[in-house]
């Protein structure tokens, strides 16, 4: 059977499936040290490694030269592509992107079918479950999008050519040596929760993880620094797997929630999402926020070790003892730029109780427009002595119709009892009583974080999962505030000024949140994460079906909301953007991602990468690349990757 039409049957069940692959929980009582990490505890799926390598005899890439590309004479055959199936054990997949069933010119039609993409494409799920769909295809291309039209025009646009359904260390082995050696790109998707369109690229053989579902728990793991309980993670463990296996052992393990997710207009239509993102790829990559930050830092500071795959085709382990700089690098560099991580060791701390409170106000009859500021304004003088206590907020400023709504969802208040949270928000409670506007929280005090999560982040809306993924309606970017704009009231002045400039306009979300290096780590997190006390979202609109010109304008005006924000935080005084969630033509993006680590990042990306294997958007040393594209308004993965 052709890798053409034995994809089909593959493609009907990721469509129609009720439901996704759960993790593995696996539980050792012996004690696990640090050296067993490349021993004794590897996952089943990562003994089975290429134990004698291959050549590492990939070519090096000059100014001008491109990656091959399809029709080029130096893409692989058909008879190379088929040779790779078979030592892959019929794990290659030829993509065939996921609405192509709305279209006759793929020769796979199918009403229902298409009928369930349509319904679905706003489903993280339905993203997730499949080879190559990601979920923000606005830098895929747009290429192959649900339609009622079946004659209209379906490619493959930014989707990789070919993908890997990777069951061992093994067979990404074999897909990186293959793409090395024959020069053509390679991706690496788990979810497709991802916003800079790292997980695709036109004319890639992809490397999709999502199916490495292991987790252990160590009771008691060793290692120079650390001693104490942690989690073994797989590579296409989601952050929801990682809370219910650390609570089914009575701990707490550090993960996020999905914050540029921008909604119909309210909160709840959102948060399906949270539950897509994934742990031990780019989410630990990128530093990784999480709402226990008051606590313990970034997700990033929790890691303990990875097993990787490098450039070279090797299957090594990095932690405090071996391969140190790797290491350093993979805790917060970004994702898809140093290796493909088969899974990663993280500690866990003792469950902790957590109060939890929303609410919302708005202006109306008795709230004026001013009214509605000040207030707003009182809520962000508070933010010092919040990040203090311990405390986490996610919430959004609306504009509507000229009004604005405030919705706090939620106040979130590790270590706290309801008296102490009650406490703490007093003061400002009390001056928004003394301006006319009275709140109602819904104040709730959870035993454990994976409760508060479920009551907060988890699906609350329907069982279809209604979402805004999928979708190209909007362009996002992002700001971290530092601490000493709150500390000194002149520069305190000027950033709440910039704040209210833009919200003015615009919706925007936020968070109040200070993840300080609490653990005394030493990685790549971004020197601006040490600083933050209030991390700012918000975004452009972009219309449907967006031709060139109204995309570039959504890029300038992304740049012109954002100005303000940089120009009072800028990357010199603290200030920065987070890399996962950011604009994906971020000027300066090297410093404002990456901070002062960038540099050592550039060197290390150029001794562990020397010949490019691993390319991502804004990803370290992505600078000495371009994607070839026509003009389509913005940075896009519908091209062909060439050596600037």
């Amino acid at each position: 059977m052709s890798l053409r039409f034995r994809f089909l049957s593959i493609c009907v069940t990721l469509l129609t499936r009720p439901g996704l692959i759960g993790a593995r929980n696996i539980h050792h009582t012996a004690p696990t040290v640090e050296k067993s990490i490349s021993g004794n505890s590897l996952f089943e799926y990562e003994v089975s490694s290429l134990k004698v390598q291959s050549s590492d005899d990939g070519p090096i890439l000059s100014s001008g030269e491109c990656k091959a590309f399809p029709g080029d004479a130096a893409w692989p055959s058909e008879q190379e592509w088929d040779d790779l199936d078979a030592r892959l054990n019929g794990a290659l997949i030829p993509t065939i992107p996921i609405a192509a069933a709305c279209y006759r010119s793929w020769g796979v039609f199918d009403k229902e079918k298409c009928d369930i993409v349509t319904t679905n494409f706003s489903n993280p799920y339905l993203h997730e479950a499949d080879p190559t769909s990601v979920m923000w295809p606005l830098w895929q291309g747009r290429s192959c999008l649900p339609s009622n039209d079946t004659n209209g025009t379906c490619t493959l646009g930014g989707y990789p050519a070919y993908v890997v359904n990777v069951s061992s260390v093994a067979q990404i082995q074999l897909a990186l040596n293959f793409a090395r050696d024959s020069n053509v790109r390679l991706v690496i998707k788990n979810t497709g929760h991802d916003y800079l369109g790292k997980s695709g690229g036109a004319g890639s053989l992809s490397v999709w993880t999502h199916h490495l579902k292991d987790i252990e728990f160590l009771p008691q793991y060793e290692s120079a620094s650390y001693s104490g309980s942690a989690l073994k993670v797989g590579a296409g463990v989601t952050v929801r797997e990682v809370y219910e296996a650390a609570n089914s052992h009575g701990v707490t393990a550090l993960g996020g929630i999905c914050e540029v997710c921008f909604p119909d207009q309210t909160i709840k239509t959102i948060l399906t999402q949270l539950q897509s993102v994934g742990f031990a790829g780019g989410y630990l990559a990128g530093g990784g926020h999480t709402p226990m930050s008051g606590l313990y830092g970034m997700a990033a500071d929790q890691v303990l070790g990875f097993e990787v795959v490098t450039a070279d085709g090797k299957f090594i382990t990095t932690n405090e003892l071996s391969n140190l700089d790797l290491f350093w690098a993979l805790r917060g560099g970004g994702g898809s730029t140093f290796g493909i991580v088969t899974s990663a060791i993280v500690r866990v701390h003792p469950k902790v109780n957590i109060v939890t409170s929303t609410f919302s106000f708005g202006t109306g009859p008795t709230v004026s427009n001013e009214t509605f500021w000040l207030a707003l304004r009182a809520y962000f003088e508070e933010f010092i002595h919040y990040t203090d206590a311990g405390t986490y907020s996610w919430f959004m400023v609306a504009l509507n119709n000229g009004s604005y709504q405030f919705t706090m969802t939620p106040f979130f208040a590790p270590n706290h009892t309801i008296e102490s949270f009650n406490l703490l928000v007093k003061p400002w409670f009390d001056r928004l009583e003394e301006q006319g506007i009275s709140v109602s929280p819904n104040t709730t005090y959870h035993e454990d974080y994976l409760s508060a999560y479920n009551a907060n982040f988890a699906m609350r809306d329907s069982p279809s999962g209604k979402d805004n993924v999928g979708r190209s309606s909007s362009m996002p970017g992002n700001r971290l505030f530092p601490r000493g704009n709150w500390e000194d009231p002149v520069k305190f002045n000027a950033t709440f000024a910039a704040i209210q400039q833009l919200g003015s306009n615009r919706t925007f979300f936020g968070y109040h949140q200070a993840p300080r290096n609490r653990l005394d780590v030493d990685n790549a997190v971004s020197s601006a994460w040490r600083e933050t006390i209030a991390f700012l979202i918000s975004n452009a609109p972009v219309p449907d079906n967006a031709t060139p010109s109204e995309l570039k304008a959504a890029h300038e005006e992304v740049n012109a909301v954002l100005d303000p924000w940089r120009r009072v935080a800028p990357a010199s005084e603290g200030g920065g953007s987070y890399l996962n969630e950011a604009h994906v033509m971020e000027p300066n993006w090297q410093k404002e991602f990456y901070g002062e680590q960038y540099a050592e990042l550039l060197r290390l990306k150029h001794k562990w990468d020397p010949k490019g294997v691993f390319y991502a958007t804004t990803g370290v040393g992505s600078e000495e690349w371009e994607v070839r594209t026509a003009d389509q308004g913005v940075q896009t993965q519908n091209g062909r990757l060439c050596k600037l």
